[in-house]
């Protein structure tokens, strides 16, 4: 004889799947900030490295550099399929370098002489 669905057990496993999408739902919200943190973490990394460079460089001719291959460190642009780090010493007379994001939310700035960095352009001394 088949057995029949008690209407509970349907109402019981609503429930559950409901709460299954809440959760999961919350799970994708933390993935994203999660995946934010990484991005920037990769950004100033790179950013800080730049900055380290164009350091030395200016000790040692008095002067910025937006050429990539005068700075020790990064003789090639660095490559990362979150950022476009090419244009990253075009802003070097505002006293901060750049990534700029390929797609998503943010650019992060970071200034050559420390200090400053964030999301928006910051003055930098």
């Amino acid at each position: 004889m088949p057995r029949k669905i008690c209407a509970f057990t349907l109402v019981e496993l609503v429930v559950a799947v409901v709460i299954v999408m809440i959760l999961a739902g919350f799970a994708l919200v933390k993935y994203s900030d999660i995946t934010e943190k990484a991005r920037s973490a990769e950004a100033y990394a790179v950013l800080a490295d730049i900055a380290a460079a164009e350091n030395g460089y200016y000790v040692e001719y008095n002067t910025y550099t937006n050429i990539w291959a005068n700075l020790d460190r990064n003789s090639s642009v660095p490559v990362s399929q979150n950022f476009n780090y090419s244009s990253a010493l075009s802003s070097l007379g505002s006293g901060y370098v750049r990534a700029i994001r390929v797609t998503g939310k943010f650019d992060y700035y970071m200034c050559i002489k420390g200090g400053g960095r964030g999301t928006t352009a910051p003055s930098c001394p």
